[in-house]
This record gives structure tokens, sequence and C-alpha cells, in this order.
């Protein structure tokens, strides 16, 4: 009898907590997957439809862009540039509706090459369907230098006004 109980607490321990996540991980997992496929077909219309209709990017040296349009919009350089993109998570935190990721991603292009970076995202959702809501993410290499301070003009030039 004891046996019996152990094997079955065994068993539904990965069970009871997949559904106490909601099945983000594999919702997560499958999206990721997904925008890998899409980066790798240059296909920026099948990556923006990963996105809630309400969703919100907020790319590096850039204004946040909301809606599906302006996602694909940003994304299409990115599909024209590139070949491949890997996404590696290292965390997710589940909240009922919502799930965040933490995770890193490489870009390369023909050659093999690319920058890499840091990623969070909000993930919603959305009936069974786990889709991008908020994505924020930067690359590790250092910004670039500040733009020289601007020069005072000579003692000769006139000044304005006067």
């Amino acid at each position: 009898m004891r046996r019996g109980v152990l094997t079955l607490l065994v068993c539904a321990v990965p069970f009871v907590a997949q559904a106490a996540e909601g099945g983000a991980k594999a919702g997560i997992d499958s999206g990721n997957r997904k925008f890998e496929e899409a980066v790798a077909r240059g296909d920026a219309a099948a990556i923006a439809k990963l996105y809630a209709e309400d969703a919100e990017i907020l790319p590096p040296g850039s204004p946040p862009k909301k809606g599906r349009d302006a996602i694909q919009k940003e994304f299409a350089g990115l599909v024209g540039a590139f070949k491949k993109i890997t996404l590696k998570t290292r965390e997710i935190h589940p909240m009922g509706n919502l799930a965040l990721e933490v995770g890193s991603w490489k870009l390369e292009d023909a050659s093999g090459k690319g920058p890499e970076g840091k990623y969070m995202v909000l993930w919603k959702k959305n009936g069974s369907t786990w889709q991008l809501y908020r994505d924020m993410w930067s690359e590790n290499a250092p910004p670039p230098p500040p733009a020289p301070a601007a020069t005072t003009p000579p003692a000769s030039a006139p000044v304005p006004g006067k």
C-alpha cells in the first residue's frame, strides 16, 4: 500500500506543478520556438502574430512600439539582416494569466556572426495560448561612446543678439 501511494505522489507532483503554473513553461517554450522559426523564414508577420493584439515592445535606443502592425515593422529589419535567433529561457515566474520570462538571445547573420543580449518578456495567456505581451531586450555589448561635447565658439566669433 505504501509503495502505491509513493508511486502516485511521485507521478502526480509534475502534473500538479504544471497545473499550478497554468502551462506557462510549455506555452513559452512553444512561443519561443515559433519565434525562432519565423526569424529563420524571414517572416516578420509571423513574429507579430505571436504577440497579443495590445502588446508593446520596448526596443533599445527607440521609443516603445504598440500593436502588431508596429511590432511587425520593427522586426522587418531584423529578419532581413539576420538568419537565425536562439532564445534561451533562464527563469519563468508564473502569475496567473501572466508569466515573466527572463532569458538570453543570440542573433546570427549568414556568416554565423551577430550580437548577443538578454531580455525580459511578460507573457499573457489568451485562451489556451501564451502570447508575448510586453517585451524588452538589450545587447550585451557596451553602449556606443557619447558624442563629443560641443565646443565653445572662438572669442572672435560674433555673439548672437549683440
